[in-house]
């Protein structure tokens, strides 16, 4: 298990809100060097720590009104071989997860 201190918190903290924040305005943030950052974000990134970055959509601005999970009961687990790629067919369906409980999938779409 990788050791997380104080100054690695503090930097996930920071590039957890702004994944694009330059490595010298998080090294101001935290007092240390763009190297040190550099070097910390590396090797959390290399441990699997940091596992990407990226940007959020706004889905409102795409003229999506409403966001919806939905719970899907499969006859047998085996199934969701078949249901998943029937659901990546359908481009308002953002995100699918394998649950425990009275469901076994839980999908997440976007509404006009």
């Amino acid at each position: 298990m990788e050791k997380i201190d104080k100054l690695d918190r503090q930097i996930l903290e920071i590039i957890s809100q702004n994944a694009r924040i330059p490595f010298r305005d998080v090294a101001d943030q935290c007092g240390v060097s763009r190297a040190a950052i550099h070097q910390r974000v590396q090797r959390m990134v290399e441990n699997n720590v940091i596992t990407g970055s990226g940007y959020h959509v706004n889905p409102k601005i795409l003229g999506y009104a409403a966001s919806a999970y939905i719970g899907v009961k499969l006859e047998k687990g085996s199934m969701y071989k078949n249901v998943i790629p029937e659901f990546e067919k359908i481009p308002e369906v953002t995100e699918c997860h394998f649950t425990t409980g009275p469901y076994t999938l839980l999908i997440k779409l976007y509404a006009k």
